[in-house]
């Protein structure tokens, strides 16, 4: 899982800095969207976690997935290459965004992409077709900043699932997550991705970040993407879903390879670890 961040345990730095390779690619000339895709969005493993937790669950297989905050519909799109039966939806509220997603991520996919509905709307708005999976990403319910919002959200999301549905969504948080920092990544050897964890208020919540990005010929593009969120904790999550109506609420934590980096594995583990910095999805079953 890429995601906005690369998460560590303990023997994590606070800043990172990375050997520069050569690319022709630079401020002038770069996609914010192709950048943020590649940067940001892995969507095979993002489908692949979907299918497991949607199986290990329901002993079944998905077949129509709706993403909440869709974006470019980068994974909306990808989730209909399973098969012919596969359906998918996505929900967000920019339209250049969903125009750049439909011409670059969905039209490419020829007649699959009739099987693709992409929605200008309120991720609160009613589904269109009941989801076995609904799921949002990139930690983006954090757009909501009350108690009240957030709950308004996880009921909407329990009324527009399938009798049998899901809701999956990844969070994370550690003592890092509170701190102000910069973490740099290269990304396929042409440029520089920087997560900037800007400021924390621990009385609000609130939480301010935002994306950057430099490239090999000094120029860079700052504040890409801006983020003005409430930093929500997990239990404060898990309670809300149950409150919202769901049945079964798991989390699957990050497992920490040797060196202390986040391995990619997630595996259920309700307490999680007590670390600079962790990942983890939590999966509500209606």
């Amino acid at each position: 899982m890429k995601g906005q961040l690369q998460r560590r345990g303990k023997k994590g730095s606070k800043k990172r800095k990375a050997k520069k390779p050569i690319s022709n690619l630079t401020a002038a000339n770069a996609d914010l969207h192709d950048l943020y895709q590649r940067a940001v969005q892995d969507p095979d493993f993002e489908i692949e976690f979907l299918n497991r937790a949607y199986r290990e669950i329901r002993n079944k297989e998905p077949r129509h997935l709706r993403e909440d905050f869709c974006g470019t519909a980068f994974t909306t799109s990808r989730w209909v290459t399973q098969g012919d039966d596969y359906t998918a939806e996505g929900f967000d509220l920019d339209q250049s965004t969903l125009d750049w997603g439909r011409e670059q991520n969905v039209q490419p996919l020829g007649a699959q992409a009739e099987r693709v509905n992409l929605v200008r709307g309120d991720v609160r708005d009613p589904a269109v077709i009941p989801a076995d999976i609904r799921s949002a990403q990139n930690f983006s319910y954090q757009v909501f900043h009350t108690r009240t919002e957030l709950l308004e959200y996880f009921r909407a999301v329990y009324a527009g699932l399938a009798d049998d549905g899901i809701f999956v969504m990844d969070m994370y948080g550690g003592s890092e997550a509170v701190e102000p920092l910069e973490e740099e990544r290269w990304i396929d050897d042409e440029f520089i991705y920087v997560w900037d964890q800007d400021e924390h208020w621990p009385g609000t919540g609130e939480h301010k970040c935002y994306i950057h990005f430099r490239f090999e010929d000094g120029s860079e593009i700052l504040r890409a993407f801006q983020y003005d969120w409430r930093l929500w904790s997990m239990p404060e999550a898990k309670e809300l879903l149950a409150e919202a109506g769901f049945k079964r609420v798991i989390s699957y934590f990050e497992e920490f390879d040797d060196e202390g980096d986040g391995s990619g594995e997630y595996k259920v583990n309700e307490r999680g670890f007590p670390c600079e910095s962790w990942l983890a999805y939590i999966v509500a079953a209606k």
